[in-house]
């Protein structure tokens, strides 16, 4: 799926050159995520970067492509 440009600079995930396809990774550490696509995601990313960025807003910031899975 092609992204806008103004998507792409909006998803964190694209901002960080994160994949779009295969095991979904968290586009600030690295982590793999097991299981069904984001399984887990907000779990993780309460507890590892809350402090940066708010839950929701990471996730409303994912594009199509990335949020897809």
């Amino acid at each position: 799926m092609a992204h806008s440009a103004q998507q792409e600079q909006q998803c964190l995930a694209c901002q960080h050159n994160t994949p779009t396809q295969g095991t979904r990774i968290c586009p600030l550490c690295g982590h793999r995520f097991q299981g069904n696509g984001w399984d887990g995601i907000d779990a993780h990313w309460r507890a590892k970067h809350q402090n940066i960025l708010r839950y929701e807003e990471f996730w409303a910031s994912l594009c199509d492509a990335h949020r897809e899975h």
